[in-house]
């Protein structure tokens, strides 16, 4: 059984006169591909039950907020040169951070894994908007991972995973939990593209030195170079780790028909990647997981979300792409291991 949590309201969100890639048919797209494969009727669906306006506050200064807060309740603006929000983004956005919360308490009662189908994304959104020198905040308001990490640490976990698998680093979660050891945050990420951080040299800072983990990989990188980071850095990763909770930023602007990245990656990675997930979940905390929807702008989204509900299942994948190989892990796999093994006891 996977728990969705998804609520109409989130297609509030939307730029008003101007095409824009963060729209509505984003989530529109996904569900009807879930619809598709009868996921839907399958699986538990869940609305958001409540509406939590302190929840911005937890992991973004209070100025930034009212900032967002006072902008919407003009109408369309944008915040910058990507972003955008509407007479509806501070309460949609409060929603995703809601229902990221909301989603501890489903898996915690279930046990059973659940993905959050949330919009506007999060992981770009750091503690005063934009982060770590990126000029835009990439579409994002609130960062929905965070405050769902940071409820985690307040409930007593000790060590909580965040894996971001999104094409874009995801620099906001990063900034936010840079000094904080607790969160441990691996982030697989396309090397020259916005936000242009995540260099592997960024490890955390003070007593949180070596949990921030970067692989930026090249550009066409494919399932075959995917599948070498999988293997050879984040299995043995999360084995020496050994969390107490995993969270998944799940993106899906890797797939090769994106038009935001350069990236050849086809839902078979999704699939792999989630299989692997839950597995380690499952023997090394309890099977606690949850994923948080990030990018996809594409086809991806239609193809690698249902896939990676069908590994969360133990189902074989809705979706099969004839696999892409090309371009080699072996140099990134190399590079990373000699940062990580300076605070991991990885092979």
């Amino acid at each position: 059984m996977v728990i969705i949590v998804y609520d109409e309201r989130f297609l509030r969100h939307y730029s008003e006169g101007y095409s824009h890639p963060e729209a509505p048919s984003r989530l529109i797209n996904a569900l009807e591909s879930l619809k598709t494969y009868n996921i839907l009727q399958k699986f538990k669906s869940v609305a958001v039950d409540r509406l939590d306006y302190e929840l911005p506050y937890e992991v973004h200064e209070r100025a930034y907020v009212n900032y967002i807060r006072e902008l919407s309740s003009k109408g369309f603006h944008y915040v910058d040169g990507d972003t955008y929000v509407n007479r509806y983004t501070f309460e949609v956005a409060t929603l995703a951070l809601t229902a990221s919360v909301m989603s501890y308490e489903l898996r915690e009662v279930s046990n059973n894994p659940v993905f959050v189908l949330v919009r506007p994304p999060g992981h770009h959104a750091g503690i005063r908007g934009s982060a770590l020198g990126a000029p835009t905040l990439g579409f994002c308001i609130f960062n929905n991972i965070a405050v769902l990490a940071k409820r985690l640490i307040n409930a007593g976990f000790k060590r909580v995973i965040i894996v971001d698998i999104d094409a874009h680093h995801g620099n906001g979660t990063q900034e936010i939990f840079m000094d904080v050891p607790e969160v441990i945050h691996i982030d697989i990420h396309q090397k020259g593209i916005y936000p242009g951080t995540g260099s592997i040299y960024e490890v955390g800072s003070g007593e949180a030195e070596g949990t921030k983990i970067n692989i930026p990989v090249p550009s066409g990188s494919s399932d075959s170079t995917y599948k070498e980071i999988l293997d050879e850095i984040l299995e043995p990763l999360i084995n020496c780790i050994k969390p107490d909770y995993m969270l998944i930023s799940a993106g899906y602007d890797t797939h090769y028909s994106d038009p935001l990245t350069n990236l050849r990656v086809t839902a078979t990675t999704y699939y792999n990647y989630f299989k692997k997930f839950y597995g380690l979940a499952s023997r090394l905390c309890n099977s606690r997981l949850i994923a948080v929807l990030e990018g996809g702008y594409a086809e991806g989204i239609r193809s690698g979300l249902p896939n990676s509900i069908a590994a969360l299942a133990g189902l074989e994948p809705y979706v099969n792409e004839v696999e892409t190989s090309g371009i080699s892990g072996k140099d990134i796999v190399s590079e990373v291991k000699k940062v990580v093994k300076k605070y991991w006891s990885i092979s």
